[in-house]
């Protein structure tokens, strides 16, 4: 059993996960997990019109020309790799993440295939298998891709959810060693210690002698900015998983790493908002636009809002005052996020992206996890 892991943050790899990959030090106790949901990182660009002279060919990328650099470069002792075969692809999907689901998630034995194409790192990152049984109705397809993968990786992880625990837990402690994860996904599902389906869950999980990580989304998929009260509580986000992991039967935690885990979609109207972490009430705070609105014969909202209404307001907020006085110091110079933040107010930096406050409240919800896991919170 590992004793050592913590928390395990779950990141898609786009431009702005893939930026907090690459710079944050995530420590001893905290390993990523890549949910990769594309092939390449970025799609090659089509050749120019009218280029006098032709570019010079660049070598073709390959899967594992992106993900080995990647995953080696990453601050972290271990890293899980998930190819997620429990997204449903979708039609608003771009078309390369949704060729990828279809291709390559969805079919064990290409799935495994492109695993075993990080061998080159075998020792760092811990693969994660997920049943095919309610995608292709597949029997035993736990015990096969273990014996598929356990030649090539030293440590596994079985990634479980309240609809197929029940057949899933059979195969998983047939093949279990003491040096996997169990990572039992919860997803959007209220922790209830009353409900006897948990309960029973929880039960089988407690026999398991190798590490158990518990897995919840605190922030609600269906969430947007729009609804965001500016300056209040969101109310709707549920972060108690910190409070309750051990009574669920799990030694480690996991969330989306502070935002909410999205259908990955080509998205909507832009609409400026931040949810920001308060470590110290673990609660979310909503900061949203004051101009403008969605609704037919109103001014939209612009990104300008972004720098003069929403950093404003977080930096002078009673969460950021709360968190600066904490015996902790979560808004250190080591806090991407909270410096990125200072940079937009000083003018340092742009911070008309929707995407770079994506990027701000990962960097800095990270932070706190790993400034409470040092400080012996869940010791």
């Amino acid at each position: 059993m590992n004793t050592q892991l913590k928390y395990m943050p779950i990141l898609r790899v786009r431009q702005e996960e893939a930026k907090v990959l690459n710079t944050f030090n995530f420590g001893e106790r905290i390993y990523p997990c890549l949910e990769i949901i594309k092939e390449l990182d970025r799609m090659p660009s089509p050749p120019k019109p009218n280029a006098k002279k032709p570019a010079k060919p660049k070598a073709p990328k390959t899967f594992e020309s992106v993900y080995v650099p990647l995953i080696k470069n990453i601050k972290a002792k271990h890293v899980f790799v998930d190819i997620p075969n429990h997204l449903k692809p979708l039609q608003t999907m771009k078309i390369e993440t949704l060729t990828f689901l279809q291709s390559i998630a969805v079919k064990r034995e290409k799935r495994t295939e492109y695993i075993n194409k990080l061998i080159p790192i075998a020792s760092k990152i811990i693969p994660v298998i997920s049943t095919f049984s309610n995608i292709t109705g597949e029997r035993g397809s736990i015990t096969l891709q273990e014996k598929d993968l356990r030649p090539n990786f030293a440590t596994l992880a079985f990634r479980t959810f309240l609809g197929t625990f029940a057949q899933d837990i059979l195969q998983i402690t047939s093949v279990v060693k003491k040096t996997d994860f169990v990572i039992m996904d919860w997803e959007n599902i209220e922790l209830d210690l009353t409900d006897g389906d948990q309960t029973d869950i929880i039960e089988a999980l407690q026999k398991l002698k190798c590490t158990v990580i518990v897995h919840r989304n605190a922030i609600d998929g269906n969430l947007t900015n729009s609804s965001l009260e500016h300056g209040k509580i969101v109310n709707s986000i549920d972060n108690s998983l910190l409070e309750k992991y051990e009574d669920f039967g799990a030694s480690c935690f996991s969330d989306y790493a502070g935002i909410k885990k999205d259908s990955i979609g080509n998205g909507g109207t832009i609409s400026p908002g931040f949810v920001y972490y308060d470590a110290v009430k673990n609660v979310f705070f909503g900061f949203r636009y004051a101009l403008g609105g969605h609704k037919k014969g109103e001014t939209p909202p612009v990104l300008a809002e972004f720098e003069t209404t929403i950093v404003p307001a977080v930096l002078d907020s009673t969460a950021s005052s709360r968190m600066t006085k904490d015996s902790l110091n979560y808004l250190g110079a080591e806090n991407m996020g909270w410096l990125i933040l200072n940079n937009i107010s000083s003018g340092i930096e742009p911070g008309k992206s929707a995407p770079k406050f994506k990027r701000i409240g990962m960097e800095h919800y990270i932070h706190c996890m790993k400034t409470q896991i040092n400080g012996g919170i869940y010791d």
